[in-house]
């Protein structure tokens, strides 16, 4: 699966909470799995904000998440969690909601012939020669989305939607 995430470690923690932010949502984050690596006991994406309303409507969307959290960084109980969750402890694999500077590299053509298709299935656009369909991704409530712009129009599509 393709995860553009850049992982969650104790130099993105403190730069994050130095921006402000005090509230954080832990949810599974499938994108991450990788079949060939034994030994994960979970994926997990912890996202950021600085709005407690906002953090609990990630949270409250997740609701079907056994694995869903929201960590408050007053408590120090919760801090000591986010923590342990930077160092990278062992058997998990833990992802911040930012992306790396050059995601869009990590596109592969496979990934970029089942946009096409999903575009070529969904919607009436037919580009031509020298025209561009742009992409781009964003996360909302701990999950992957895919943006496309093409001739004035744009399609927001959740991004395990195009890898099915």
């Amino acid at each position: 699966m393709f995860n553009p995430l850049y992982p969650f470690t104790p130099e993105v923690l403190q730069q994050t909470v130095k921006r402000g932010c005090s509230y954080f949502v832990r949810n599974t984050w499938p994108p991450a799995a990788d079949h060939f690596e034994d030994g994960i006991k979970g994926y997990f994406l912890i996202s950021h904000y600085d709005d407690l309303s906002q953090a609990n409507a990630h949270f409250n969307s997740i609701s079907n998440d056994p694995h869903r959290f929201l960590y408050e960084w007053n408590d120090p109980a919760h801090r000591e969690r986010l923590e342990k969750a930077a160092h990278k402890p062992a058997g998990y694999r833990i992802y911040s909601t930012y992306f790396y500077p050059d995601y869009k590299k990590k596109i592969t053509k496979n990934i970029r012939e089942k946009i096409n298709r999903y575009m070529y299935r969904n919607t009436d656009w037919k580009p031509g020669s020298g025209e561009t369909v742009h992409i781009d991704l964003y996360l909302q409530f701990g999950l992957l989305y895919l943006t496309m712009k093409y001739a004035g129009q744009e399609l927001k599509i959740k991004f395990a939607d195009i890898e099915t």
